[in-house]
């Protein structure tokens, strides 16, 4: 049986209270800085509350400390970034150009995680981070209290994806509604806030058993208003796995980095 995902009302909530009031409504067009970067502390987090269609007793989260880091430049034909995720067993660094509007164009991944990948896998891999990285999404763009904070074809492609990160045979249909929200304070610092929810579901015949998904992400990214660059990031994921119409498997997983901008 199909379940639905419960927003996390706490996490929206607890962010809303330390931000302050969301400002009138205003259009805005970000400039990205090239004089500042930003680096951050957060945590990955994962969560298996059911597997095989058993409980998990006590069930307790795996948990990656990270530190990134990142910062842009212009570039003859657009921009170019650079992207560090350090963890206590990894570290690798995303560097990728992009047409003036944000389009990806080039991207190559290093590090002892993806070195040893087929060049071909590894160009995948780079350009679908590279899509992901919120300051891109700013490239070109303005925005109203209400706008999408991913464009059109980007919205289509993470559903795709989202399929294809689970290990799905199958198609996943779905909906991406990230939306600016207007402007807030976040420790001191004028901020762009984009909060919303994306979902992702879909069925169908895995080694002759009929498999159904269920997936939701609440999330909530802060742009500093000065310098286009990320102050916070938080993502909360919950996907169900039912199999032959029974619950089968259920995960959570989290996302959360909180950034300083600093001089480069």
């Amino acid at each position: 049986m199909k379940r639905r995902h419960t927003a996390c009302a706490a996490l929206v909530v607890g962010l809303l209270l330390s931000q302050g009031a969301v400002a009138e409504d205003a259009r805005i067009t970000p400039k990205l800085s090239t004089t500042l970067q930003r680096t951050c502390q957060g945590e990955a987090t994962r969560l298996v509350l059911m597997d095989q269609g058993q409980a998990v007793a006590d069930a307790q989260p795996t948990i990656e400390r990270q530190t990134r880091r990142f910062r842009a430049s212009r570039a003859p034909d657009g921009w170019a970034f650079e992207h560090s995720v350090i963890t206590p067993s990894n570290e690798s660094t995303l560097r990728f150009e992009t047409a003036p509007g944000g389009a990806v164009t080039t991207a190559d991944m290093s590090g002892p995680s993806v070195d040893a990948l087929p060049r071909n896998q590894m160009y995948a891999l780079a350009t679908a981070t590279a899509e992901d990285v919120p300051e891109r999404l700013l490239l070109g763009r303005s925005f109203a209290v209400g706008d999408s904070y991913y464009p059109e074809d980007l919205r289509r492609n993470l559903l795709t994806r989202a399929g294809a990160g689970m290990g799905l045979p199958f198609a996943v249909n779905g909906s991406v509604d990230m939306r600016y929200e207007g402007q807030v304070e976040f420790e001191g610092r004028r901020a762009w806030r984009f909060a919303g929810r994306i979902t992702a579901s879909g069925s169908g015949e895995v080694s002759g058993a009929a498999i159904a998904v269920d997936h939701g992400t609440e999330a909530v990214i802060l742009h500093d208003a000065e310098t286009g660059l990320v102050l916070k990031y938080d993502t909360r994921a919950d996907t169900h796995i039912s199999r032959d119409g029974r619950p089968f498997r259920h995960f959570q997983k989290t996302d959360a980095f909180t950034c300083e901008i600093i001089p480069r």
